[in-house]
């Protein structure tokens, strides 16, 4: 009997202990916004579109004034914040126009043999949740084998868009190609009536030649068309796991969707005494910009802060959520954005729809320029982080990983290559801690800038090798920028500024009369030497095999209709 008691007292013990261990393993809430810019939060300045609960991140927390993406576009960026690498070492950067993934039904994404911080700690116990957009590729080979889905990186649950947020599933009658092609009908026109005008003058002697013509000048413009039409039904889907619930998608109160699966999430979890990982990738304020009822018309910024605002409106319900299930104080709180704000964005009006990236120059998919990768980005942990603290030194998306992996006491992997860097001694003992000494800035495959930060002093250098040509008289191109050819100019010799103290390059350093020119470009032009060394070449994700869309890879909610609506939320 007492030899009964002795061991059961032993084993309550250690389930206690292990519960305990548990409890105190800290628990992870991850904000990223789509396309936000560096000017449209309240803490980083924007005075008109308001954002209190994002600004009470920052004031309970750290501000990171430099925080920097590893791309300045999405899937790119996306890859890299997920895995703490840069996105060229898993193929996630294009050679080619399309620098993201363009349809549902396309093969290429983030390679399932890539490590992201949800995958490990997932196998530490952790539940893990991705609600939002995901951006990173569905299937490789058929339907359903779901190779590139969150479901394969680390997440349980995943609720939201396998793709984005295109101008095509909006109502206005936007679409992303008529954006990027604006002459995009007229040529289809132009050929359909040069293809009927030559088949009717050849008609009479050959007429298998005749039909061809029909085929390509007719048919292939009219197919083309169709497909674009439907570029709504074919690339909006919601997706609950696995299984596509909605279909072509409802924008409206989708962000309220989002929060509600969000706090369900948190309930569960902490009910069953888990330790989780909340990734939220927000959809806002990605074009198409749409709202709830609730907030429609509300912000003096227009219908673009009347996103932002809702966007904030979901991170303070989220908030709210942790204090009222008392997991705040252990819950590591961290809020970005995947890319700089997109400042060529108009809607079919002509007014502007994209964001405000402050003083820096360019945006979305410029790759080197410092209005495309800068962020506003804030973090909050309460008892591990001083409140109200401010870093000016160059941080990383990138970094998140070796963070998270840090907090959760875990080692980084030894079987790759990780380039980012744990921020706790940063973020912790507020110390002149440069945790980077250079980072590496990519337009699609090439490196198109890169910044130094020197061991001793207050000095931070960036140096262009390659920037967009503008249009004339702006700061931006037609509608997105690309990374090569024409579209560019190379710098010889590059461009060089010290943007610790010209933090908009506006006056790069005269290579002849400045007596350091010569050793600050020498010292980053090895750095980028030796990086480029231990870029390993891997599989393209954005090759033309990968990159096209292929009907068997197509999802659809039913075999006879490609229409459904969230049952959940009808």
């Amino acid at each position: 009997m007492t030899t009964t008691f002795v061991v059961s007292l032993f084993i309550l013990c250690m389930l206690s202990t292990s519960n305990s261990s548990i409890a105190a393993r800290p628990n992870f809430v991850i904000f990223l916004a789509d396309d936000l810019g560096y000017g449209d939060v309240g803490s980083f300045g924007n005075d008109t579109i308001q954002t209190p609960n994002i600004d009470r991140i920052a004031a309970e927390g750290v501000k990171l004034t430099h925080h920097l993406t590893a791309a300045a576009v999405c899937t790119p960026s996306r890859a890299a914040f997920l895995t703490g690498r840069y996105p060229i070492r898993s193929g996630m950067e294009s050679s080619f126009l399309n620098k993201v993934i363009l349809f549902m039904a396309q093969s290429g994404g983030l390679p399932e043999n890539e490590t992201t911080f949800a995958r490990i700690l997932q196998d530490e116990g952790y539940e893990t949740a991705l609600i939002g957009k995901w951006h990173l590729g569905v299937n490789c080979y058929k339907q359903g084998d779901l190779c590139h889905h969150p479901l394969k990186h680390g997440f349980h649950h995943f609720y939201g868009l396998p793709l984005s947020n295109l101008k095509d599933l909006g109502t206005d009658g936007s679409s992303v190609v008529t954006s990027f092609f604006p002459h995009f009908y007229g040529c289809v026109i132009a050929i359909f009536i040069i293809g009927c005008t030559t088949a009717l003058m050849i008609h009479k002697w050959s007429i298998p030649f005749c039909l061809l013509i029909l085929l390509l000048f007719c048919g292939v413009p009219l197919s083309t068309v169709i497909f674009v039409y439907n570029l709504k039904l074919i690339n909006g889907i919601i997706m609950r796991n696995q299984d596509v619930v909605e279909q072509p998608i409802r924008l409206t109160n989708l962000t309220q969707r989002f929060t509600s699966e969000a706090k369900e999430f948190l309930y569960k979890q902490t009910n069953l005494n888990k330790p989780f990982l909340l990734f939220m990738p927000f959809v806002h304020v990605h074009t198409a910009l749409f709202s709830s009822a609730e907030f429609a018309g509300v912000s003096v910024a227009g219908r673009y802060g009347d996103n932002v605002e809702e966007l904030d409106w979901a991170v303070g319900e989220i908030l709210r959520t942790l204090e009222k299930l008392e997991v705040k104080n252990n819950t590591f709180v961290y809020f970005s954005s995947d890319n700089g704000a997109h400042i060529e964005e108009t809607g079919p009006d002509g007014t502007r729809e994209g964001g405000y990236n402050g003083i820096f120059k360019g945006g979305k998919g410029m790759g080197g320029m410092e209005g495309g990768i800068r962020v506003p980005t804030v973090i909050m942990y309460p008892g591990r982080i001083p409140a109200g603290i401010v870093i000016n030194l160059p941080t990383s998306q990138m970094d998140l990983f070796p963070t998270i992996l840090n907090l959760a006491n875990k080692t980084l992997p030894t079987d790759i290559l990780v380039d980012g860097k744990n921020m706790m001694p940063l973020l912790t003992e507020q110390k002149f801690i440069r945790i980077h000494r250079f980072l590496f800035h990519y337009c699609g495959s090439w490196i198109h800038a890169a910044r130094y930060i020197p061991d001793t002093g207050n000095d931070i250098w960036k140096v262009h090798y390659t920037t967009p040509n503008w249009v004339p008289g702006t700061q931006h191109c037609s509608f997105m920028c690309q990374c090569f050819g024409s579209y560019v100019t190379h710098h010889s010799p590059p461009l060089l500024y010290n943007i610790a103290t010209d933090p908009g390059e506006n006056i790069p350093l005269d290579p002849t009369s400045s007596s350091r020119y010569a050793e600050i470009v020498s010292v980053i032009n090895d750095a980028v030497e030796k990086h480029k060394l231990s870029v390993q070449t891997v599989p393209d994700q954005f090759r033309f095999v990968n990159a096209v869309w292929k009907p068997w890879l197509q999802p659809c909610c039913s075999y006879y209709a490609c229409h459904c609506s969230d049952p959940k939320y009808s």
